[in-house]
């Protein structure tokens, strides 16, 4: 697992706490659970989509379990959910996806949280919703002088 200082980890979290929340629920009264929300109070489970070889976000470990960067933040941000809900436990189901149907399982409800390198650009975001960005990257070109 990767280890973040902790008050990155604590900022990483908060943020994307903050973003599910706001993603996941339509806006209702405190006491009126709605959405995804609602159906991991009502399962007791959530679903994580995962990437099987988006090295380091989401990929397999030698025991075949889902390890990562996205990972673990997903992790964290269940424990957030847990404590929103008021639940002791949530059971957790790990869902393969590829970039062909990780948007289509979330936005049939198959997945409650897709957990890899997604990028947020205008078009999916028409289709769902994205928590706060983790990971910047750029790209360089090397050309001879």
């Amino acid at each position: 697992m990767l280890r973040f200082p902790k008050a990155a980890r604590a900022a990483i979290v908060s943020l994307l706490a903050a973003g599910l929340f706001s993603a996941l629920s339509a806006p209702a009264i405190a006491q009126d659970l709605t959405g995804t929300l609602k159906k991991i109070k009502d399962s007791g489970t959530i679903t994580i989509g995962h990437r099987e070889t988006s090295i380091p976000f989401s990929y397999l470990d030698e025991k075949q379990q889902p390890i990562g960067y996205s990972m673990d933040i997903c992790a964290a941000v269940v424990e957030e959910v847990k404590k929103e809900l008021g639940l002791a436990t949530v059971n957790v189901k790990y869902n393969p996806v590829t970039s062909q149907t990780r948007i289509p399982l979330m936005s049939n409800g198959t997945i409650d949280l897709e957990c890899g390198s997604t990028t947020n650009n205008l078009t999916r975001q028409k289709q769902v919703a994205f928590a706060p960005t983790t990971f910047i990257t750029g790209t360089k070109l090397l050309v001879k002088k």
